[in-house]
């Protein structure tokens, strides 16, 4: 694709400005989470509410939905934004990013920060592998509203990052890429043909 297109296409992706998520789950004594702007309530159903979750599959995060079939999942304010730069940065494998911050355990165990807008408790039911990403789709099981406030947004949280954030977001997204670019090609590749022959 040329050049042009690529930019154009991106400044149309530019005008949504999506809140700012953060999932966490566990695995027995492993826990981990991460940033999230790919999450959306799956049904109007107030009665059995349901969320679809978009995560890589090399993230930790992913390891652990799988391993527990939960996740919790966690609006915060900008004044919480400490919380986006510790889960959006670096791995799970190479630092607990619980270390010193308050969580309780929800009923599917997944951890439930305690500092934060709001939290939603939620049971995988099923799940879509397709190369780089995994969709979970989920129950929602308890959920709550711990403080007032507007979500914090991508574009605020950009707005505050630092040239040093902002460069380890983009080495980690460039690294992702690298890594997720070939399992896409690979699940695509071996689609079925929906559409019927062209």
């Amino acid at each position: 694709m040329a050049r042009n297109q690529i930019d154009q296409i991106e400044r149309v992706f530019g005008n949504i400005d999506r809140e700012v998520w953060i999932v966490t789950a566990t695995n027995g004594s492993q826990r981990g989470g991460l940033v999230a702007t790919w999450v959306s309530q799956a049904s109007i159903d107030r009665e059995q509410p349901v969320v679809l979750i978009g995560i890589a599959p090399n993230h930790y995060t992913a390891e652990l939905i799988d391993a527990s079939r939960a996740f919790g999942l966690h609006l915060i304010t900008e004044s919480q934004i400490h919380h986006a730069w510790n889960f959006a940065i670096g791995s799970g494998r190479d630092r607990d990013k619980f270390a010193g911050i308050v969580s309780a355990v929800a009923e599917t165990g997944s951890p439930i920060l305690t500092e934060c807008l709001a939290w939603l408790d939620c049971r995988v039911f099923a799940v879509e592998r397709t190369g780089d990403r995994n969709y979970y789709w989920a129950d929602v099981i308890a959920g709550q509203t711990v403080s007032s406030g507007s979500p914090l947004t991508e574009s605020q949280l950009f707005r505050s990052a630092t040239d040093e954030q902002k460069q380890l977001l983009r080495t980690g997204r460039d690294a992702d890429i690298t890594i997720q670019r070939p399992q896409r090609a690979a699940w695509r590749a071996n689609l079925p043909s929906l559409l019927g022959p062209k």
